[in-house]
């Protein structure tokens, strides 16, 4: 609903776990020192930058993250993601 207008971001409906993989455009860095992490920690929002969950190399994705669901409201996640889509749509 929020993430879908901005365009080439996609993630997988999960089978089960408490975490969703979002990949954002390759353009987009998401690791801790990133315009896009700064932007979404100053709208409350925190996640995982994807590149914390792959192994040092070339292969580490820098335009994705993961984003827990295991802990909050369905009310809040859904604020959450509307300040995240905010935080993104502000760096593309």
């Amino acid at each position: 609903e929020h993430v879908a207008p901005l365009g080439a971001c996609s993630y997988e409906r999960p089978s089960g776990g408490l975490y969703i993989w979002l990949s954002l455009p390759p353009q987009i860095e998401t690791g801790p020192h990133s315009r896009l992490f700064a932007r979404a920690r100053e709208a409350g929002v925190l996640y995982v930058p994807g590149e914390y969950c792959y192994p040092s190399g070339p292969e580490r994705q820098k335009n994705s993250m993961r984003l827990s669901f295991g802990v909050q409201s369905e009310e809040r996640i859904q604020l959450g993601i509307q300040k995240l889509s905010a935080a993104i749509s502000e760096v593309l």
